[in-house]
């Protein structure tokens, strides 16, 4: 089936679904409402939900679970190909969040292999256009072997096109969207392509690399900015990032929200977990400690900049979720304007023992208790 044609039977089919009687039945008659009372913005990161395996009541009972502990945002990652492969899917995450009170801010995952999110697979669109790839000073193509595999460049012009016509599908096909979310944008390095040398040469300085990256997001955020200016736009980094990287991702344009992803503990905590072999915990990827405060100073030297976190509660031993909790009302105090959380991710021992904890403090600080 071309594509134009399965976009106009999928719109078909899904409102037919969205607006049918079993469902409609199901519902609760007076929903759980998302109630904030604090002044940051809560959201809930939602990874890989529901995408081919996709049951109505247990999106429903998510939702009802976030809105309880007063969220404002669900988060779902948005592969290039949920575009005409998972259309009911987000419509339905967005149906049952805004029934609750909460928005939709989606994760493009993946794209151009330029972006994070969820699951870690090339992006069709870097497979298919090799003339955009990324190499290294070695010639290599393979950049992110654990991650997206080849990367295109932010020099390709084609790499722009993809960028700001894959967000017009987004919003075209669901326009309820509020915003979207660069996870940890993959731009830090030496690029020796064709189109990087053309424009840098080979013996370009790192930072104008990184001028470039910056520069890449920036006109990103323009486009978005341009053509949906009431939609928010937000960035992110790892939060132990040196801090001239911080000021990198501060400095590119036309962002509502920068900020950090990192864990809820201090450096004390984080070098007990040396050696864990969980990906990322002991190497001070950490909220705490000063590091969150940076973000937050970086964030609001730029005028109109609100402040994130991205708490991080994936990939838990069971021994972490008790430095976690004890830390987490801390974190909570730094002051950010908006605080992201996932909902039950990947790699958790005692998966609900951690979201209990997670729920809890969100909903006190929610809440005002």
């Amino acid at each position: 089936m071309k594509r134009r044609v399965f976009l106009a039977v999928s719109a078909r089919t899904s409102a037919a679904a969205l607006a049918g009687a079993p469902l409609a039945a199901a519902a609760s008659p007076e929903p759980v409402k998302s109630i904030n009372r604090s002044k940051a913005k809560i959201g809930a990161y939602y990874l890989g939900a529901q995408t081919y395996t996709f049951v109505p009541s247990q999106i429903r009972q998510d939702m009802e679970w976030m809105a309880d502990k007063g969220t404002d945002y669900v988060c779902p990652a948005l592969l290039e190909q949920d575009l005409f492969a998972a259309y009911e899917n987000h419509a339905l995450i967005a149906q049952e969040a805004k029934r609750v009170g909460m928005e939709i801010l989606a994760v493009p995952s993946r794209w151009g292999g330029l972006t994070a999110g969820a699951p870690a697979v090339p992006s069709l669109f870097t497979i298919l256009n090799p003339q955009t790839w990324r190499l290294d000073e070695n010639g290599s193509s393979a950049i992110h072997r654990m991650g997206s595999g080849a990367i295109s460049s932010v020099h390709h012009p084609d790499t722009l096109k993809f960028f700001c016509d894959t967000l017009a599908e987004m919003y075209k096909q669901h326009p309820e969207m509020a915003g979207f979310i660069i996870d940890e944008p993959q731009f830090f390095g030496v690029d020796r392509s064709p189109a990087a040398v053309a424009v840098l040469g080979r013996d370009a300085p790192m930072a104008a690399h990184y001028a470039a990256a910056r520069d890449f997001f920036g006109k990103v955020c323009a486009f978005a900015k341009q053509k949906w200016p009431d939609k928010l736009t937000l960035l992110f980094l790892k939060a132990h990032y040196s801090a001239d990287l911080i000021a990198v991702g501060a400095a590119v344009p036309h962002l509502d929200y920068y900020g950090a992803d990192g864990r809820p503990w201090g450096l004390e905590d984080d070098n007990k977990m040396r050696g864990s072999g969980v990906v990322e915990s002991g190497k001070g990827k950490i909220l705490l400690s000063g590091r969150g405060e940076s973000f937050i100073r970086a964030a609001r030297q730029q005028k109109g900049r609100k402040s994130f976190f991205l708490v991080e509660n994936h990939n838990l031993r069971r021994g972490m979720i008790e430095p976690m909790d004890r830390n987490y009302p801390a974190v909570l105090a730094l002051g950010a304007d908006l605080y992201l959380y996932y909902y039950y991710p990947v790699k958790v021992q005692e998966p609900d023992r951690a979201m209990h904890v997670v729920g809890r403090h969100i909903k006190a600080f929610t809440q005002g208790r």
